[in-house]
């Protein structure tokens, strides 16, 4: 649904120029003098179908407030300059409130409570034991990346990775039949599934902290 609306405004929004410049082009009307900043909707109108899109987070909700301080200055409502001063704060102000936003609003239902982890500060590959159906993990990446193939391992429904990239990079191999389901934290990284789930198979569930840093799912 998010999806379908940010494509509709997009759309509308191409209509809309394409139509005033054809009619410019032919003759049927004057363009009206643009007002000042005008270019700052070309900041501020991306962020804002991103959020629609992606849900509210801290990069797509500092571009929309950069376009927004920017357009503000540019027709003197605020004091040139401000949005430099403002820029860091409004940064750590934006982390911290998606932060809470999602610890409060978006509790995690599926949760790994056992004590297997795997860690790579710089790097390393694992290879996790296949005499027990996987059950789960906390898997962690520091400046480094790690690699936890689980492709021969029986998945059991409802298994668990805690997976934490911080300056990092995480990739999970999961075997074929099996359905995966993300949940993300993300403050300038991103975590994504290249899994096609299906009904019927056994699911895992990820939780990806990524900062400044991935996980990576095939």
């Amino acid at each position: 649904m998010r999806e379908k609306l940010a494509n509709v405004l997009w759309g509308l929004v191409l209509i809309v120029v394409g139509v005033t410049v054809f009619g410019k082009v032919m003759g049927f009307w004057e363009l009206p003098a643009l007002f000042p900043g005008w270019w700052t909707l070309f900041i501020i109108f991306p962020s804002f179908v991103s959020m629609i899109k992606n849900g509210i987070r801290p990069v797509n909700s500092i571009f929309l407030l950069c376009g927004v301080f920017l357009l503000l200055e540019q027709n003197h409502m605020i004091e040139r300059g401000t949005l430099g001063k403002a820029l860091v704060p409004m940064i750590f102000f934006v982390i911290g409130l998606c932060l809470l936003l999602r610890s409060l609003l978006g509790g995690t239902k599926h949760s790994y409570k056992g004590t297997k982890g795997y860690s790579a500060t710089f790097g390393g590959n694992v290879a996790v034991p296949t005499e027990m159906p996987f059950d789960g993990c906390e898997a962690d990446a520091v400046f480094g990346g790690l690699d936890l193939d689980l492709r021969d391992c029986t998945i059991q429904d409802g298994a668990v990775i805690e997976a934490s990239a911080i300056f990092g990079g995480i990739d999970i191999k999961v075997p074929q039949g099996v359905s995966v389901k993300v949940k993300r934290t993300e403050l300038f990284g991103g975590a994504k599934s290249h899994i096609d789930n299906h009904s019927g198979e056994p699911v895992l569930y990820v939780n990806a902290l990524c900062m400044f840093g991935g996980v990576d799912i095939k």
